[in-house]
């Protein structure tokens, strides 16, 4: 009998192509994203419900299921996202109570969450201290763990934190983790830090030698498809502005435009001045100056940079620079005033836009706006990544199709940046149905070994 399956916040259907194979049978999936719903009813046989989590009618729907053996849900993450603003109080970080509501009603044998790696690092881990607490008093033995999809085979470097939760009627001892298939390398941002859990540091995925294989590559997942063709579903993508193509063709594999990282990564604004304005010699050495030393401790603790007075410049360049300058590369847009000081406007993209990652590896992780050239671009083609490519950068497979489904270019990016990756989705699958199995079997045989009782007719 295949075990049944419960896909909540679903999306366009990562985590659930994971999961679904001869062994199981997904009863009910629901979001409430219509673009998400035509997409995965366009590629999956069950058909999802159009539906929130915080409407009346979706307790309607647990109760008359009943029961599962299986939970997903990878709830909402914008309030933890570190690619958008961090807000304690965001309602969206609530939106997982009704996962425990679900998980409370359904009793499943076992339930699988998913999040940004973020949770654990933002607010001092809080929210996960929340989560486990609160599933662990619905009687689940809860563990979380941070998982890289590139160490899975995924060609993409990506972070999640990943709760399993087995029912305390079952023996949680029996669960084994995915283990890599791959190793990946940690960069740079990252956080160490480690989260303890049953006395032990189980917060990412630790295993004692990773096995002698390199991670895929874009150029091992997208080469083959680099230019555009109409008989590779979803292979487009949308036109950049005239700007956009100009900075595209300045920016070289492995850079991207920032002016606050001066390292041959970076391409200034002030190399582009087709786009950004003209300015001289002397107004670049004066912005080189601001951009070498606003990082430096000793003119303020602001993490991103301080604003630098005239005197100081000057101080450091040797020159004779007045205000009236620094005024003139204000008014052209390259430098922002704050009270009386000067720092570089283009500050606040301090991680970099327009960047063009390695052709030989990962890709850096796929978010909800790769339809825009002034976040990602090809490695080695003067456009933005193709639906197409991008899917395959998540692993979809090529008949995972989004177009067709009657969804537009842009709602097309968003679903697959928010999706949880196929082939992590299925090693985690594999691991639990691995577990399932083995307390199936157990029931079973400890069921035959019970003494058959006499049975006397009245």
């Amino acid at each position: 009998m295949a075990l049944t399956v419960v896909s909540l916040f679903s999306g366009c259907g990562g985590l659930d192509w994971g999961f679904l194979c001869k062994d199981t049978h997904l009863v009910y999936a629901c979001d409430n994203d219509p673009a998400a719903i035509k997409c995965f009813n366009h590629n999956f046989n069950h058909k999802a419900t159009l539906r929130s989590v915080q409407e009346p009618e979706f307790l309607e729907d647990l109760y008359k299921i009943g029961m599962a053996d299986i939970v997903l849900g990878g709830f909402p993450c914008q309030g933890f996202s570190k690619s958008g603003p961090k807000k304690k109080d965001d309602p969206r970080n609530h939106l997982y109570a009704s996962m425990v509501e679900a998980v409370r009603i359904l009793q499943p044998k076992v339930f699988v969450a998913e999040n940004v790696d973020g949770m654990a690092q933002n607010y001092e881990g809080q929210y996960v201290t929340k989560i486990i607490g609160d599933f662990s008093r619905l009687g689940y033995e809860v563990e979380p763990r941070i998982l890289n999809a590139a160490d899975f085979g995924v060609p993409q470097y990506r972070r999640r934190i990943i709760f399993i939760g087995i029912h305390k009627k079952l023996n949680s001892q029996n669960f084994s983790w995915p283990i890599p298939t791959h190793e990946s390398q940690s960069r740079n941002g990252e956080f160490k830090s480690k989260m303890i859990h049953n006395g032990q540091p189980t917060l990412f995925n630790q295993i004692s030698r990773y096995p002698p294989r390199s991670p895929v590559t874009i150029k091992e997942s997208i080469g083959d498809i680099q230019e555009i063709s109409g008989s590779i579903p979803d292979h487009q993508f949308i036109t950049p502005t005239k700007e956009q193509k100009i900075i595209i063709e300045r920016i070289g594999v492995g850079q991207k435009l920032c002016n606050v990282r001066f390292a041959s990564t970076s391409v200034y604004t002030w190399q582009i001045p087709e786009v950004f304005g003209a300015v001289t010699k002397r107004e670049i050495f004066l912005l080189e100056i601001i951009g070498k030393n606003r990082r430096k401790k000793k003119y303020g603790n602001i993490p991103n940079g301080n604003p630098l007075s005239i005197e100081t410049v000057n101080e450091l360049s040797g020159e004779d620079f007045q205000q009236q300058e620094l005024k003139n590369l204000e008014n052209k847009g390259y430098l922002k005033e704050k009270d009386g000081k000067y720092d570089l406007k283009g500050a606040m993209f301090c991680s970099g836009l327009f960047k063009r990652p390695e052709w030989n590896k990962p890709s850096p992780t796929v978010i909800t706006v790769f339809h825009s050239p002034r976040y990602f671009i090809h490695p080695i083609k003067p456009r933005p990544f193709t639906i197409r490519e991008v899917a395959r950068l998540q692993s979809f497979p090529d008949n995972f199709q989004f177009l067709s489904a009657g969804i537009d270019k842009q709602d097309a990016y968003r679903l697959i940046g928010n999706a949880v990756p196929p082939l992590l989705a299925k090693h985690i699958a594999e691991s639990v149905l691995t577990f399932l199995k083995k307390e199936y079997s157990h029931e079973t045989s400890e069921r035959q070994s019970e003494p058959q009782r006499n049975v006397q007719r009245v």
